[in-house]
């Protein structure tokens, strides 16, 4: 698969598990769970070859990534059981096809407005915490 030098997703880099901890692959995309939990059950959904925009897909490609986002919300979902899902594709600065599938609370961060890619305070957990949370997402895909 066609991979991009100096882009996290591709070379699966420090700065990629900085961020991130690997939850699964799924036939078109690999999911990652954000370490900042601000928005728990947070996660990426980025297209397992390297692509900078949607367009660039065939229709087989987007349909697959599609079905992968879809089971990546439904399973956030049942597990975090948020009042709404947000999606998000930016890629101003990382330049892959991915989407940030961002659980919302009423009660929680930024609910009613636009998600944060940093939001503040940020809400780290321990390693043990991301496993088991990673697992239960897992689990439900």
């Amino acid at each position: 698969m066609e991979k991009c030098s100096g882009c996290m997703y591709c070379e699966e880099d420090g700065n990629l598990e900085k961020l991130m901890v690997p939850i699964c692959e799924l036939p078109f995309s690999r999911v990652y769970l954000f370490r900042n939990q601000a928005y728990r059950g947070r996660c990426v959904v980025a297209l397992k070859h390297h692509a900078e925009e949607l367009y660039e897909l065939t229709d087989e490609e987007l349909q697959g990534f599609m079905k992968d986002t879809k089971r990546v919300c439904r399973a956030v979902a049942e597990t975090v059981q948020p009042e709404k899902i947000n999606l998000g594709m930016y890629g101003d600065t990382c330049k892959h096809v991915h989407w940030h599938v961002v659980p919302k609370q009423t009660d929680g961060a930024d609910f009613g407005d636009v998600f944060q890619m940093q939001p503040q305070p940020s809400v780290f957990l321990a390693d043990e915490e991301y496993e088991v949370l990673a697992k239960q997402i897992r689990e439900k895909l």
